[in-house]
Parts: structure tokens; sequence; C-alpha cells
């Protein structure tokens, strides 16, 4: 299930009860003509129209999704506007109105999730829906402005939902925001001292520079900032800006605030449904995670150690900006310096096997296509299992079927946290053939990068010395050892980005279902590639 619709579901699940969506169709008319039926509702929105012009293509054939207020919702409108007529209002706010909210597409409640719906509006800006618990019933909402009292109504030219207050679109720029907000007066000057904020200050509709065109800011405010020890924002250029001049693009303050801006829009539900974010640093990414009803950047298992992450405050953020999202940080982070270091990955070591406690280094797991871990990937027909024997490393690995016809194709899988920089891959599995003509060949690929050498899970190591199976591509990694049980070097990769990786296994030729794999290893070029091996406990040996 995606994340987003997740974070939907568990709001909706906190309520006592949901409200009901009233649907209704009527291919007969267009929307222009469902409103004309019942002018107790609509009529004001309809003088809308008929003042901004656009009631003439919402009467013809179109596909189009539309959030319509009902009378109530316009008569506060012009109410909160200062006026006393929707004809004393000037016309290009009421246009800009009905641009905003309008999609050119049709899209029915159940495609909705908790962040952003997939199409601009007419308007150019994003409309998001969720879901909010009002005296023990749950409604979506919309834009976090009105909620849905009517959903999919259906007529010739699109869908109809009604709602309980006007949408208008946002008005400020991203900086325009953090700067109007006191609470982040640290911050924005940190924007304004590297020439960032000029950067955020071009709305979307403006901005010719494809690439920047929607921005994402995950903002700290003062009293994070304050609480990591800095209480103004000269003490923190003190701390981060190694040149003393923040406008230049490799200064440590630039590097800093650019870490803090995304490529894209992305609302919380986009940020938990992928596992790490590009910056505007270059080459530096942020991981995300939901954890709970928390959304967490940062929060990384590293080198065996827990590295506490920063919450996204679901009340504070998906915030919209003419050219972007606002999204408040509850705490300080920067770009984290680290140097590669050998990851020894088990792979049948995932958070569903251990929630299994049953089954987790017990006894055998079948997974099916329709709950593989969070990690893990395949196309079907075949799935994996969990397997548990006490000749692999921590007593456990995967039996993955592979080949075809009646198994998948190939399997796609995330690693831990590589830190950027140069490694050597190594798989690890216990060699077995199924019959003795199987054959599973198979070519590894990291984020698409095809490695130097396929591996074949029905091939043995070879018989011959510890150094001349180097120099072929293979090593024992277990101990004792064991032909049985090699590991085979695919290649060496450059690791670009400091998050999690897609490692795939595509068949070339052959299928089977016993491919057996116990580890990955992920060993910088530079360093011993044969030691430690690794005891059926888990104990890593080192170099005698």
């Amino acid at each position: 299930m995606k994340a987003g619709y997740i974070i939907l579901l568990m709001l909706c699940c906190a309520a006592c009860k949901k409200a009901p969506i009233i649907s209704q169709t009527s291919d007969e008319v267009t929307i222009i003509g469902y409103l004309e039926k019942d002018p107790e509702q609509f009529s004001g929105f309809l003088k809308i129209l008929k003042i901004t012009g656009d009631e003439g293509f919402l009467g013809v054939y179109g596909s189009y999704t539309i959030f319509v207020p009902n009378n109530d919702a316009v008569a506060s409108f012009v109410k909160s506007s200062g006026h006393n007529t929707l004809e004393s209002i000037d016309v290009q706010q009421l246009k800009d109105l009905v641009k905003f909210c309008i999609l050119q597409d049709t899209i029915n409640t159940t495609a909705f999730s908790d962040g952003k719906l997939p199409q601009l509006t007419m308007y150019g800006q994003y409309l998001i829906t969720g879901a909010n618990n009002t005296d023990g019933v749950t409604r979506i909402t919309v834009n976090r402005q009105a909620k849905i009292l009517k959903a999919n109504v259906r007529v010739s030219n699109g869908i109809i939902h009604v709602v309980d207050n006007v949408l208008t679109p946002a008005t400020q720029t991203l900086a325009a925001m953090l700067a109007s907000n006191p609470k982040y007066s640290i911050f924005t000057q940190a924007l304004r001292e590297t020439g960032l904020f000029d950067t955020l200050n071009i709305p979307a509709s403006g901005n010719t520079d494809s690439a920047s065109t929607w921005l994402t800011v995950l903002a700290e405010s003062d009293s994070a900032i304050n609480a990591a020890g800095f209480s103004t924002y000269a003490g923190l250029k003190a701390r981060y800006s190694h040149t003393g001049d923040p406008t230049q693009l490799d200064d440590s303050l630039h590097l800093y605030v650019d870490y803090h801006i995304l490529y894209g829009v992305k609302y919380l539900a986009d940020i938990v449904m992928s596992t790490s974010h590009t910056t505007l640093a270059p080459l530096e990414v942020v991981t995300s995670k939901l954890s709970g009803q928390k959304v967490l950047i940062n929060d990384d298992d590293f080198n065996g150690v827990h590295e506490t992450g920063v919450e996204l405050d679901r009340s504070t953020s998906d915030n919209s900006a003419t050219n972007g999202v606002l999204h408040n940080a509850l705490g300080h982070f920067a770009v984290k310096i680290r140097n590669p270091v050998p990851v020894y990955w088990d792979v049948a070591d995932f958070p569903e096997i251990r929630n299994l406690p049953a089954y987790f280094r017990k006894q055998n797991y079948v997974y099916s296509l329709t709950n593989m871990p969070s990690g893990f990937s395949v196309p079907g027909p075949s799935a994996m299992t969990y397997a548990v024997a006490s000749t692999y490393v921590n007593g456990d690995f995967l039996m993955i079927p592979l080949g075809g016809p009646g198994r998948s194709a190939y399997m796609e899988m995330k690693t831990p946290l590589l830190v950027k920089g140069k490694y050597k891959v190594w798989i690890c599995y216990r060699v077995q053939k199924q019959s003795s003509s199987s054959n599973n060949l198979n070519q590894i690929s990291i984020d698409g990068e095809v490695m130097q050498r396929t591996m074949n899970f029905t091939t043995a190591m070879p018989a011959t010395t510890e150094g001349e199976m180097e120099a072929q591509g293979w090593k024992w990694y277990t101990d004792p050892t064991s032909n049985s049980w090699g590991a085979r070097l695919v290649g060496t990769i450059e690791i670009k980005t400091t998050e999690r990786h897609t490692l795939r296994f595509t068949t070339l030729t052959g299928t089977q279902n016993n491919n057996n794999l116990d580890m990955i290893h992920f060993i910088p070029q530079d360093m011993d590639q044969l030691y430690p091996r690794f005891k059926a406990d888990g104990t890593p040996v080192p170099r005698p």
C-alpha cells in the first residue's frame, strides 16, 4: 500500500465514524447544467462563472474535475473579502478562484491521498487532500480550506465535488512566506545571506529555470536552531561558513541551506513515498520514512548505529506557496560528512520478519505478492521465502525463485544506507541446483547501472587458493569455509549519493526456485575484500 494512502487511512481510522461519501451520476447534463438545476445550492458560484465568463467551456464537452462551493460558502467568502456583493470583487481575483478549483482530468475521491492531487489546477498550483476529524466525524478536506460535502457527482463533462468553502490559491512565494513568519527569522536571514532567498522568491508561473520551478523547503524554526546551540544568525554563520562568504557555492553555510531545499513540490505524502530526496546541495540527499504517524528525515541505521532523525511536524507543514511547499522541521540538521565504510548486508534481516518473532530465525515464512516486505519487489508470479538453516550467517537466508515461466523475471531490493564512494560488490550465496540441469544466470544492476560481471546461483566456487580465487572474482565469506557457500564479485560501482539504493537481480538464462541468497557485501575498493568472514551466529572473524 502506498504511504500517502496509509496516512489518510490512519487519520480516518482515528475517527469514531466516517462521513458517508455521497455520489451521484447525471450523464445527461454538463457541469453548468447540473448547477443550474439546483440554484438554492449553487446560484452564487454560477454568478461567479457568469462574471468571469467561464460558464461557456463548463457547459460543453470536456473532461474536468471541479470543486464547487455551495451558496453558504460563497456568501462567507464575499463577507470575509470585505465586500457586499460578488460584483464588487476584482474580476481577476474571481478568475483566479475559478481556475484554482478546476483540474483538466476526472478524479474520483478513490484516487485521493493525504497529499497533492496528480495534476495541476488550471490556475497552475496543486491542490492537496487529506482528512479532518470534527466531532467524531471524519471528512475529506481540500487544501485545508474546505471539506467535501458531496463527492463524485458524475456529469457528462466531468466530476463535481461540492465543498463548504471557496478554495483560494496561494499568493506568497516560499521566500515571502518564510519572511512573513517571525518564527523563521534566523533561517530567513541565512537564505538572504546565501542568495538563496532570491531562488525561492520566483513564482512557478514566472520561472524560466525548469529545475527550480517547484521547490520544497524543510525550514528550521528559531526554536529548533536555538536548541542546537545557535541563539542568533551570527552563531549559525560562525559554525558553518568556513569561507566567511556564504554566497560562495562551496561555502558550508550555503550548503547547509541548500540541504534544506528539495527539488520538486513534495507534500508530506510525497516525502514518505520515497526513501530519499535530492537537495540543492550537490550529490546530497535527505532520507525519509514514516514511523507510526511521524514523518522523519535522516533517521537512519548506519554502520550498526541508529542515527535519530528529525520530525517534520504534520500540523504546521504542507503549506502551499506559489512555487512549492513549506514544511516545518522540528530539529536541526545539516549535511553529514562521512567516509565510505564496508556494509555487510544480511539480506534476510528486515523489519517485517523481525515483527514476526514466531518466525524470525526460528522457522520459514513464505511471502506472497500481496505481502512482500517494503524493501523488496518482484513482478510475479513468484515471490520469495524467508528460510531458516543453521549453516547460513545468522541462521537465515532468502530463497528467491527466478526465471520463467512460473517464476519472477527479476527481483529488486533496497540496500542499507551506502555512503557515496567506490565499492566492490559481492553476492554471497549457497550454491544449489534444483535438478541436475538447473541453471540461473543473473545480471546485477544498481540504480539501473549494470555491473561488470554476472552471477549464477547454480555455479560453485573454484577449488583453488585464496589468492587465485580473488583474482577470478571469488572469495569465501563464511567461517569455517566451504566451497558451497561462496561470494561472487560482480564488479565495482561508484555510489554517487549517500542513501539507500536499488539493487536488482535480472535472470538472463535458466530458471529455478532454489536460489539461496545469504548476504551482499559492499566494500570500499581500497579495503580488504576477503575479511572479515562470518560465523553462523553472525560473529565477524578478522584476518588472522
